[in-house]
């Protein structure tokens, strides 16, 4: 199972930040593997931006990675059941 439509069904049932809705899209074609990969790469990231002292005190949601990390883990809950 290589893709979930979850952009569309999210899109489908509620108002979603269309930034989201993008993330979910780049990401749910790929393949377990795949997004566990994607996820180690940008939650790396994440924690780069979060430890660097210019950031101290910004909302994390200003990280670049803050969306792609949102997408990337709901993907992979459902993928971790459903392969």
């Amino acid at each position: 199972m290589a893709y979930d439509p979850v952009s569309r069904k999210l899109s489908a049932v509620a108002p979603v930040d269309p930034a989201l809705v993008a993330a979910f899209e780049r990401f749910e074609g790929l393949s377990l593997l795949e997004l566990q990969a994607e996820f180690a790469a940008a939650d790396e990231r994440f924690k780069a931006w979060v430890r660097d002292p210019v950031n101290e005190g910004r909302p994390i949601a200003e990280a670049p990675d803050y969306l792609d990390r949102i997408a990337l883990d709901s993907l992979l809950e459902r993928r971790t059941w459903a392969e």
